[in-house]
């Protein structure tokens, strides 16, 4: 079994409020070695996926994909090395967690722990100012609320250079928790 985690708005739905999502976000540890197989299992199942592909993109540190021929529903695979020590990676893979991401049936998966879908929905704002990240961080937060380790995610959100933009999320939300607190009844 390879080591993987889910990210993304599946990981963002299974923390916060679900919407809908025509892909999934996946990093794996694919040694090279287990690249042939890993190719082979996903062909043998109908998905579309190349050799060339997958060796490209450990290659050249980037993502490939994994497409669904009678869906089209498409997962965009990270292959990551677990002993890089960026946030990206290391810290990522070592914070995972087991947990549903689907309610209605139950389906389980090991998915990002959700400061970290936090930082990679910062990451991704302050890339393409897409107001749906944010939304996706604002109901991670009703959520999630006191679970959450603010302090890591602070100081990631900082080092990815999203440390303005997490305080204004921040501030709103405990603002509107002031509120509830203050006008239960409202």
């Amino acid at each position: 079994m390879l080591t993987y985690a889910i990210g993304g708005s599946v990981a963002s739905s299974a923390y916060g409020e679900a919407r809908s999502t025509h892909d999934v976000d996946i990093s794996v540890v694919l040694p090279v070695d287990q690249v042939l197989p890993f190719t082979e299992a996903f062909q043998a199942l109908g998905y579309y996926v190349t050799l060339d592909a997958v060796l490209d993109a450990i290659i050249g540190r980037q993502m490939f994909n994994i497409i669904d021929a009678r869906s089209g529903y498409k997962a965009d695979i990270f292959p990551v090395d677990p002993d890089t020590p960026t946030f990206q990676e290391g810290q990522v893979l070592r914070r995972r967690r087991p947990g549903i991401y689907d309610v209605s049936s139950g389906a389980e998966a090991v998915l990002f722990s959700p400061e970290d879908v936090i930082i990679y929905k910062l990451k991704y704002y302050l890339e393409g100012r897409m107001t749906k990240h944010l939304r996706d961080i604002g109901a991670m937060l009703a959520a999630q609320g006191d679970a959450l380790d603010y302090v890591y995610t602070a100081e990631w959100a900082e080092r990815i250079g999203a440390g303005e933009v997490w305080a204004t999320i921040l501030a709103a939300y405990r603002r509107s928790q002031q509120a509830t607190e203050d006008h239960p009844d409202a």
